[in-house]
């Protein structure tokens, strides 16, 4: 989504017409009987990797569908005078720079609101930051409480769970270290909580640098997509998760669920599937009521992206919501929806492998009939997209789907590390940018490029341009296109371009002084001329 278009669509998004989405469901059904006609085999290693591959696809479609069916309308509550319960405020800290977290203290010791307390949840000591002393300095000057964690474990779940044993009023306001709270924001929030059953409500997450460069920008696109149609659509079913931050919480739903859990790096994930197997309610607000940064660099993106990950594929292998009691159907199906999501990146992959393997072995998953697998597929893939456009307000751009595609690499790491059980520390995102080299997260996108150029290249020499080697060629260079996603911003190549442009205006330059001193002689010589003619 493109915010220089106009209004974020972060506000309720527009609704998607009933009968649209009963025609997409129509039309993926079409397409998923090409699929089902096993006639078109040729290979059946190569098609049934395929096949996987394509019933992902559809499910990822048809659960969007589902997730933006009828979205609820948004009404905001408001907080009666009779209604001011008592808050804590934790903004976690870990090392991040002591002006980012200043000016989230400052906007927290201002909001309009009088019943509430801000803690600084200073992790810095346990995770051996220089500036640990700094944020209890920092609270002493404003005034705020600061409980410094002395004994490690668990990282930000730890910090947290450190802070609710020594803390006790019933509602818990939490913000990472940069995000900054808006004055209205508890009045916004606790008004939902006069209903006894309702645990957490969330807000957005907003960046408010993405227009600083091509990456924050990129970021912000995805996140509006995600805290868009997507969030609002989970209302509906009570199935609004915890995301970490800008969220108020109610303390008897999480003491009720044992804290959060400490073995995972998105505690606030398993923390939301956990409150609704007790029965309690979840709101998403769509109102932007805090802004933080987005990743400015590649390494702080990937960072994000694995962790995320991380988390939810462990939902999926290791807290799968379809054996939980007491979830519904519909909350069953949007947990499932939204962890699946990073299974994107075996599926991206094997797809873009593919071409390349059939280049080099002339070997193809179907017979060669594309005319007829284009009458299946034209109308499923343009449908869904006019759905994705339709309940963006038609703002969705490139770049978001690009960087998602560009993180295959980083999905496939975060599953096979689940898979296998490796322990991955908890890294905070990075909050300053760090300008330099970081095309070694980009290496599998350049080799792909590389093993295409080879393999389009012998295909060629050995068979021909064939029906078959132009499309398998042609899928592989529209994979490119989306993987260089990562390539553009893992390296800072206007320091290539700018010397390269200097010298061009400094040649240009000196060619129009030499065109001018030309003429000015040429203008002398004539003058002199004349005059001894005239002579």
């Amino acid at each position: 989504m493109n915010s220089k278009k106009g209004k974020e669509i972060i506000l309720p998004n527009e609704q998607v017409p009933h009968l649209l989405l009963i025609f997409a469901l129509g039309v993926t059904l079409f397409y998923s009987l090409w699929w089902f006609d096993f006639s078109n085999v040729q290979s059946w290693t190569l098609y049934s990797l395929l096949f996987i591959g394509e019933i992902y696809h559809i499910w990822q479609a048809v659960g969007y569908m589902y997730t933006i069916r009828a979205p609820k309308k948004y009404t905001a509550e408001i907080l009666p005078a009779s209604f001011s319960p008592k808050v804590d405020l934790f903004i976690t800290v870990c090392g991040e720079p002591v002006e980012i977290v200043e000016k989230t203290l400052t906007a927290a010791m201002t909001i309009d609101y009088q019943n509430y307390q801000v803690f600084l949840l200073n992790d810095g000591f346990v995770a051996k930051k220089e500036n640990w002393q700094e944020i209890e300095e920092l609270a002493k000057r404003y005034k705020a409480k600061v409980i410094t964690r002395l004994t490690p474990g668990g990282a930000k779940a730890g910090n947290i769970n450190n802070a609710l044993r020594q803390t006790n009023a019933p509602f818990i306001a939490f913000f990472d270290a940069d995000h900054i709270p808006k004055k209205d924001f508890l009045n916004k929030t606790l008004a939902y909580f006069q209903d006894h059953k309702m645990a957490l409500v969330q807000t957005p997450q907003y960046y408010r640098n993405k227009d600083q460069n091509h990456l924050t920008s990129s970021a912000w696109e995805q996140q509006e997509l995600f805290f868009g149609p997507i969030c609002q659509g989970k209302n509906k079913d009570n199935a609004t998760f915890w995301c970490g931050t800008n969220a108020v919480i109610k303390r008897e739903a999480l003491d009720a669920v044992g804290g959060l859990l400490e073995n995972t790096v998105t505690e606030d994930f398993l923390v939301s599937l956990y409150l609704h197997q007790k029965g309690y309610k979840s709101i998403y607000v769509p109102e932007i009521l805090s802004e933080g940064l987005a990743p400015q660099d590649l390494k702080s993106y990937v960072s994000q992206q694995y962790r995320w990950a991380r988390g939810c594929l462990d939902l999926i292998f290791n807290h799968n919501p379809i054996f939980k009691k007491g979830l519904t159907g519909a909350q069953k199906i949007h947990y499932l929806y939204s962890s699946s999501y990073y299974l994107n990146g075996i599926i991206v992959a094997v797809n873009a492998l593919i071409p390349i393997y059939v280049l080099m072995t002339g070997v193809s998953p179907i017979k060669e009939n594309v005319n007829n697998f284009m009458v299946y597929f034209f109308p499923f893939i343009f449908t869904t997209i006019y759905i994705l456009m339709k309940s963006t307000q038609f703002k969705i751009t490139f770049n978001a789907i690009q960087m998602s595609i560009s993180s295959t690499f980083v999905f496939i790491i975060a599953a096979v590390s689940t898979l296998l059980n490796i322990k991955t520390k908890f890294k905070v995102t990075s909050k300053m940018e760090e300008s330099g080299n970081y095309l070694i997260y980009a290496i599998p996108h350049i080799a792909y490029i590389l093993i295409t150029i080879f393999a389009v290249t012998f295909a060629v020499t050995k068979q021909g341009i064939t029906p078959s080697v132009a499309t398998n060629a042609s899928w592989s260079f529209f994979n490119i296109v989306f993987f260089f996603g990562f390539i553009r911003v893992a390296y800072p190549w206007q320091t290539l371009t700018v010397p390269l442009k200097s010298k061009i205006n400094n040649l240009y330059a000196q060619t129009i002084d030499f065109i001018k001193t030309k003429k000015q002689t040429v203008y002398q010589i004539n003058f002199l001329t004349g005059r001894h003619n005239q002579k």
